[in-house]
C-alpha cells in the first residue's frame, strides 16, 4: 500500500503533466494564430532589409552625421545592495565604451580605449545607518519593520539610473567626448515615465545651491521640460496642458485667456483649473504665472533662468556623488516643520526628480548636438505594439479586417513565431515604429461594452507624443542548419530627430472630454518613408557582431559597457562585503559607560 507521500506526489506528478499538456495546447494554438494574423495583417508592419537598402542608407548618414568617420558610444550599469549588522550599502555605477564607425568603409567599426585621464566611470557607494534608513523613506514616527523598509528602499537601482544618465548627458555636453551616436541599455520612455514624482513629493525642495533655495515652481518648470518648436513639444493635450502653457509663454510671451482656451480646446474655467499649480501661490512663493485680473496669462520673470539653475543642481549633486564620491553627498540640510534645521537622506523620490532632471537635459542637449540617441532594452513583456498601437488604429479605421485571434503572451513571443511561419524574413528586420504615446494610450471597454481611446487612469497619456518612436528587432537568424537558429527579439526606443523627423505624418486622435487633441507620428505600414529608422537599423546591424553567445543578436558596444559597469561591480563587491569585518570585531562599537562618559565630558 503506497504511504501518503508517495501518493501526494503521485498526484503532483499528474496535475503538473496536466498543466503542462494544457499550455503546450494553448502554445500550439497561440502559434496557428499568429500565423494567421500574420499572414492576413501583420506582415504589413514588417520591415526587411538588403544590401541595396543599406546601400541607400549610407547617403543618408553621410548627410545626416555629415563627415564619414563618426563616434559613437554606448552606456551600460550595475548596481548592488548589502545589508551589514548596522548598516545599508548601496552601490550604483555606470560605464562607458566609445568607438568609431567608417561609413567610408563597409562594415568597419574601431573601438577607442579611454586614456588613464579620462576617467569618464561614475560610481557611488553609499553606507547609510539602519538608524537612519528610515528616514529615506517614512515619518520618523511611524513605525515600519526594517526589512520592509529595506525592500521598498531600491536607491541602489536609482544610483545606477542616476549614474547612466549623468554619464550620458555628460558624454553630450562635452565637445571633446561628444558622439553623434549614443547607444543607452535603457528604454528612455520607461525611464521618465516611471521616474516623474509629483512636485510636493519631492524632499529636495529647500535644497541650497549657489545661494538658491530649490522650490516647488523649479520643479514644476523642469517637468515641463524638453522644449522644441520643430516637434512642438510639449503638445496640446489635456493631460499636463500646463506644460504647453508655459512652453509658449516663454516662447510668444503674454497670453489673452479666450484666445488661449479655444485654442486649447478648453473652457476658461476648465483652463484656470488645470493650470492652478501655476496662478497659485505654493510654499511662500509668487505665482509663475501672472496676469489674471487682466484677462492675461503672463510668465513671472522671476523664473526665466529656473531650468537652467535646475540643471546646474543636477550636475552639481552628480558630481559629488559619483565623481567626489562624497560621503556626505546624499544628506542635505533641511528646515523641518518648526523651522530648524535638520540634516535628511536624499529620499527615493529626490533621486528620481534628478534622473527626471538629468534624462530631459539629455534630450535636450542630443536634440541641439544632432545626437542620435537609441535606448536598447533586451527583456519585456510589454504588448504596447499588437495591443495598444493595433488597438487605437483599429478603432480609428486605420487598420481594418484584423483578425480576432489570441496572440502570445507579449510582442517579443509574438514577434520571435515569425521567422517560423515566413521563410522570407532574414535578419536584420524590424517592425514599423510607432509613437511611445501608446505606451499609455489604448482601448478600453466600458461596463455597457462600449469601446473609447483613452490613457490610464482616463487622461493620464504619457510621454508627450512626437518624443521618442518605438520598434522591435532581430539582428541575428540562421537558416543554414536544419533548426532555425536565431537571437533574441529585442526592444528599441529612439528620440526622434527634429531635423529629419519634423516632416513626418501625425495621426488625429480627438477626444475632447477626456483627452483634448492628441498627435503622435504615424508610420502606418512598411510602405511608410522613414528614413532615421532605417539609418538606425543600418548602424544597429553594423554594431552587431554576434561574437558571443549569452548576446546573440545585441549590439556589441552595449555588452562591452555591460563588461565594463560589471568589472567595475566585481572590484566593488569585495571591498563592501568585507566591510562588516570591522563591526562584528566590535559589535557595540562603543559601551554604553564610554557613551555616558562622553556625553558627560560635553
Amino acid at each position: 500500500m503506497p504511504s501518503q507521500i508517495s501518493e501526494t506526489l503521485e498526484k503532483y506528478k499528474r496535475a503538473l503533466e496536466n498543466s503542462k499538456d494544457r499550455y503546450e495546447k494553448i502554445k500550439k494554438d497561440r502559434f496557428e494564430n499568429s500565423k494567421s494574423f500574420y499572414d492576413n495583417f501583420f506582415n504589413g508592419l514588417i520591415k526587411t532589409y538588403d544590401e541595396k537598402d543599406f546601400n541607400r542608407v549610407k547617403l543618408l548618414a553621410e548627410q545626416f552625421f555629415q563627415v564619414d568617420k563618426v563616434k559613437f558610444a554606448a552606456v551600460d550599469g550595475s548596481c548592488y545592495k548589502k545589508q551589514l549588522q548596522d548598516y545599508m550599502v548601496f552601490f550604483g555605477a555606470a560605464y562607458p565604451v566609445r568607438g568609431y564607425i567608417d561609413f567610408s568603409k563597409s562594415d568597419k567599426f574601431v573601438y577607442e580605449d579611454w586614456s588613464p585621464e579620462e576617467d569618464v566611470s561614475m560610481v557611488a557607494y553609499v553606507p547609510i545607518p539602519f538608524a537612519e534608513l528610515d528616514e529615506t523613506v517614512d515619518d520618523p514616527f511611524v513605525l515600519s519593520d526594517d526589512q520592509k523598509t529595506i525592500d521598498l528602499s531600491n536607491i541602489h537601482v536609482q544610483l545606477m539610473e542616476l549614474a547612466e544618465v549623468y554619464q550620458a548627458y555628460m558624454l553630450v555636453k562635452s565637445s571633446d567626448l561628444r558622439p553623434k551616436i549614443l547607444l543607452w541599455d535603457q528604454s528612455m520612455s520607461s525611464v521618465m515615465n516611471s521616474n516623474e514624482v509629483m512636485y510636493n513629493k519631492v524632499d529636495l525642495v529647500g535644497y541650497k545651491y549657489q545661494r538658491t533655495s530649490l522650490t516647488e515652481q523649479d520643479i514644476i518648470l523642469a517637468y515641463s521640460h524638453p522644449y522644441s518648436d520643430e516637434l512642438s513639444i510639449p503638445s496640446k493635450k489635456k493631460y499636463h496642458v500646463y506644460n504647453h502653457i508655459l512652453y509658449k509663454l516663454q516662447k510668444e510671451g503674454p497670453q489673452d485667456i479666450s484666445k488661449l482656451s479655444k485654442e486649447l480646446k478648453l473652457t476658461e474655467r476648465e483652463l484656470k483649473t488645470r493650470i492652478s499649480y501655476l496662478i497659485n501661490s505654493i510654499g511662500g512663493k509668487n505665482p509663475i504665472v501672472t496676469g489674471l485680473d487682466q484677462n492675461k496669462l503672463i510668465f513671472n520673470e522671476d523664473y526665466e533662468d529656473s531650468w537652467e539653475y535646475v540643471v546646474g543642481l543636477f550636475e552639481h549633486i552628480c558630481h559629488k556623488i559619483f565623481k567626489e564620491q562624497d560621503p556626505n553627498a546624499l544628506v542635505y540640510n533641511k528646515k523641518n516643520s518648526s523651522g530648524e534645521k535638520e540634516e535628511r537622506w536624499m529620499s527615493p523620490n529626490d533621486l528620481r526628480f534628478l534622473i527626471s532632471v538629468g534624462v530631459r537635459a539629455l534630450i535636450e542637449n542630443c536634440w541641439k548636438h544632432d545626437v542620435l540617441l537609441i535606448g536598447i532594452v533586451k527583456d519585456s513583456s510589454s504588448r504596447y505594439l499588437t495591443r495598444n498601437y493595433v488597438g487605437v488604429m483599429q478603432e480609428l479605421n486605420k487598420y481594418q479586417n484584423i483578425p480576432q485571434v489570441l496572440l502570445p503572451w507579449s510582442d517579443r513571443d509574438f514577434l520571435e513565431i515569425l521567422p517560423w511561419v515566413d521563410d522570407n524574413i532574414t535578419a536584420p528586420w524590424s517592425t514599423i515604429e510607432f509613437d511611445s504615446v501608446f505606451m499609455t494610450l489604448h482601448v478600453e471597454k466600458d461596463e455597457k461594452g462600449n469601446k473609447r481611446i483613452q490613457g490610464v487612469r482616463g487622461d493620464i497619456v504619457a510621454p508627450s507624443e512626437r518624443l521618442f518612436a518605438r520598434s522591435l528587432a532581430q539582428f541575428y537568424l540562421n537558416r543554414s542548419k536544419r533548426s532555425l537558429l536565431y537571437g533574441h527579439v529585442i526592444f528599441i526606443d529612439r528620440l526622434i530627430t527634429p531635423k529629419i523627423d519634423k516632416k513626418l505624418n501625425k495621426l488625429q486622435i480627438s477626444n475632447e472630454k477626456i483627452l483634448g487633441d492628441i498627435e503622435p507620428y504615424l508610420f502606418s505600414n512598411n510602405c511608410t518613408k522613414n528614413e532615421v529608422q532605417d539609418l538606425m537599423v543600418y548602424i544597429l546591424n553594423l554594431l552587431t557582431k554576434n561574437l558571443y553567445p549569452e548576446v546573440i543578436g545585441y549590439p556589441d558596444p552595449l555588452h562591452k559597457a555591460d563588461w565594463g559597469a560589471k568589472s567595475i561591480y566585481k572590484r566593488i563587491r569585495p571591498i563592501i562585503d568585507s566591510s562588516d569585518i570591522s563591526l562584528r570585531a566590535n559589535p557595540t562599537n562603543k559601551t554604553f559607560r564610554q557613551l555616558r562618559d562622553q556625553i558627560k565630558r560635553t
